[in-house]
């Protein structure tokens, strides 16, 4: 009845890639849903962010069972179970005004979230190219997340204060409409190289998780207050959204160099330079007086970093452990640093004041910066011979 795509075509590439967004979709938007939580929902700032904050564990709990599903079970059977349920949940928040309930109720939206999630990346890390596949996923999440946040205000005027919770349930639904095209990856696995997870995990793949832990710790927690910054700096708080949306949409760019490059070029100098980027936009942000254009400078920076890092560091996941479970714990470790993300930063936060969060985030992401470099440059050398002889050649004594 349905047409399935072909595995290598760009379609099954979005698809999988959206589908996987939607499992944690609101990560993509987290300053509306905050917005929203504290606004005409009736929440406190504090309460909402300690709901975001249970929806992010339940996320990571939910990733972590995921990572013992992806052998065990067919992943189309899982995702037929878990997007109707996620459906169900975000719709049902809409009726939920106790916030015990609204606690226990989005943790359970993170479990069958996270599950979706894990999942996914273990399904995206055994397509053919590792790049595209996390590339197509970060683009899918910048573009949405900055179209979200600028359409919020009209979606809100229309459907009301729970807008942002119909949108979560539309792309959970919307994902089940994709995977009716889509084709069984059963025998579609890479060749299957040595399971970092059948034994034990090797140092570099350990360093690896640490640096995506490191990474998305510091991003989120930039992420999750940028809104309170721009507006500690002056700018009116219809210009923070769309100053956000806007310089979210560097985001595409940066998601598209893994898409458009792959692992031609190598991945170590873009991860170096992203990450690098960075740490220059947090000390940007943490400048006073703040001016409008080092704030809007600084979000461009991160946000054209964010996905271009994440993704070449989760496709060196996927070339490090072909079954695809290594992948399903980088899911888990970057729902761990989605979610500390807030709560870290939220404990540094002075009144008015967010250097000491800035300060942190920049000495965490230069942590990712050593954390990471071992780990790439030892799977470029694995991976592309013209790099190991260039590598060798540069360690060289010189005589």
């Amino acid at each position: 009845m349905f047409s399935k795509v072909s595995v290598n075509h760009p379609l099954a590439y979005f698809f999988l890639a959206f589908i996987t967004m939607a499992g944690l979709s609101y990560i993509n938007f987290l300053p509306g849903v905050v917005n929203a939580l504290a606004g005409s929902i009736g929440f406190s700032d504090a309460q909402a962010g300690q709901i975001v904050a249970l929806n992010g564990y339940g996320g990571l709990l939910g990733s972590t069972i995921a990572i013992f599903l992806v052998r065990r079970m067919r992943w189309q059977q899982a995702m037929y179970t878990c997007l109707p349920m996620l459906a169900v949940i975000d719709t049902g928040t809409l009726w939920i005004e106790d916030y015990s309930v609204m606690l226990g109720w989005r943790f359970l939206a993170g479990l069958f979230g996270g599950l979706c999630v894990g999942i996914g990346f273990s399904v995206l890390a055994r397509l053919n190219n590792a790049d595209r596949a996390f590339g197509t996923l970060l683009l899918i999440q910048f573009s949405l997340g900055a179209l979200v946040i600028y359409l919020l205000p009209a979606f809100e005027m229309l459907l009301g204060a729970y807008a942002v919770f119909y949108l979560m349930a539309g792309f959970a639904l919307l994902s089940l409409i994709m995977m009716l095209f889509l084709p069984s990856l059963a025998t579609d696995h890479k060749p299957v190289k040595q399971s970092v997870l059948l034994s034990e995990l090797n140092g570099n793949a350990v360093l690896l998780l640490l640096a995506i832990t490191a990474y998305q710790l510091a991003a989120s927690a930039i992420w999750t207050y940028v809104g309170r910054i721009g507006l500690n700096a002056g700018i009116h708080a219809d210009h923070v959204s769309l100053s956000i949306a806007m310089t979210g949409l560097l985001g595409l760019l940066g998601a598209m160099l893994p898409v458009i490059s792959g692992n031609r070029f190598g991945r170590l100098s873009w991860v170096i330079t992203g990450v690098a980027l960075s740490i220059i936009s947090a000390l940007l942000l943490s400048v006073s007086p703040l001016t409008p254009l080092f704030y809007i400078t600084s979000m461009a920076l991160l946000f054209f970093s964010w996905p271009a890092v994440q993704s070449y560091l989760l496709a060196v996941t996927a070339d490090m452990d072909g079954t695809g479970r290594l992948s399903a714990l980088a899911a888990v470790v970057s729902s761990v640093g989605l979610a500390t993300g807030p709560l870290l930063a939220s404990g540094l936060l002075e009144r008015g004041n967010f250097s000491s969060m800035l300060y942190a985030s920049a000495l965490v992401f230069l942590a990712c910066l050593f954390l990471l470099f071992k780990p790439v440059q030892a799977q470029e050398k694995a991976e592309n011979p013209v790099l190991s002889s260039h590598y060798q050649s540069n360690t060289k004594d010189p005589i």
